[in-house]
């Protein structure tokens, strides 16, 4: 692939990615202008957003495969993710709108919540550990090195230090009874989600990092970097301290990066379906293989 496509390509994709940047700004800028009683409703907002766009671009990547595909397997697992958690969204959503003097904690939709979000992590890590697979699946095999491995090893100090206090903290909660249960499984099953998607980040970015210059390079660029985002996100507990200001306050900005971590999800899903074009009709195999970014 010559530089001119290469750098042409990356143009056209520019927009999205800066469409990504604006609705974290715009998240962002609302929460640090909010009334303290307003950021409630600033991240309900933000979440539906943010929510819609991962289900709608994931959707759209499934459905640009046909059944029986691998990569069908794969959006359809992130899509179920996506449409769990904007479930549970809209579960603590409609709480927060009706019933706005009492915590979320109190409601008797908790359970149902928690049922959600097992499902939604679920379905998400199953689908991740599916896609960082892929490459395997298609016969690509990123080759092994002192960058590769360093990745690894960053990746999985970095789950373990975000994840390992957070499980510490759900555990001493509900042992104390400052949690009830459904709190505590939430919790629980998200912060291991969440060490596994970070984990994950290494082979995606890895196989993303090969295939610079494809056309489905920046499929993996955005669920890598979304993964990423799901790092800072879950590490706001610790770094808001480390922020100038309000311990409280800093954690509430921080908590806007869950705006990037979905919609780049989405950007993900569309960006798929755009490149693969009219594919769809292809045999199992080789769609496949075209999406793995084999020409």
């Amino acid at each position: 692939m010559s530089p001119a496509s290469s750098t042409a390509r990356s143009s056209s994709v520019a927009p999205w990615f800066g469409a990504v940047i604006a609705l974290q700004l715009a998240h962002l800028i609302a929460v640090a202008t909010a009334a303290p009683e307003r950021m409630g409703l600033v991240h309900d907002v933000a979440g539906w957003v943010s929510g819609l766009l991962a289900v709608a671009g994931t959707f759209a990547a499934a459905s640009a495969f046909v059944s029986g595909d691998y990569l069908r397997k794969v959006w359809g697992g992130l899509a179920a993710g996506a449409a769990l958690s904007l479930v549970s969204a809209a579960l603590r959503s409609y709480w927060l709108h009706t019933v706005p003097d009492v915590p979320f904690t109190a409601s008797p939709l908790l359970p149902y919540r928690m049922v959600a979000v097992v499902l939604a992590n679920n379905a998400t890590v199953y689908a991740l550990v599916l896609l960082a697979m892929t490459y395997r699946q298609s016969g690509l095999q990123p080759p092994s090195s002192p960058r590769t491995k360093a990745l690894w090893a960053v990746t999985t100090l970095a789950a373990l230090a975000v994840g390992t206090p957070s499980l510490l903290t759900e555990v001493r909660n509900f042992v104390s009874g400052a949690i009830s249960l459904p709190s505590a499984v939430i919790g629980t099953v998200s912060t291991l989600a969440d060490m596994m998607t970070i984990f994950l980040v290494a082979p995606i970015l890895s196989v993303a990092y090969m295939l610079r210059g494809g056309k489905l390079a920046w499929v993996w660029w955005a669920v890598g970097m979304s993964g990423a985002t799901w790092l800072l996100y879950d590490a706001r507990v610790w770094l808001a301290p480390l922020l100038p200001g309000d311990g409280a306050y800093a954690a509430e900005l921080l908590r806007t990066l869950r705006t990037s971590g979905l919609v780049l999800l989405g950007l993900a899903g569309w960006l798929q379906r755009s490149a693969l074009g009219p594919q769809k009709v292809e045999a199992p195999e080789a769609s496949l293989n075209t999406s793995a970014g084999m020409s």
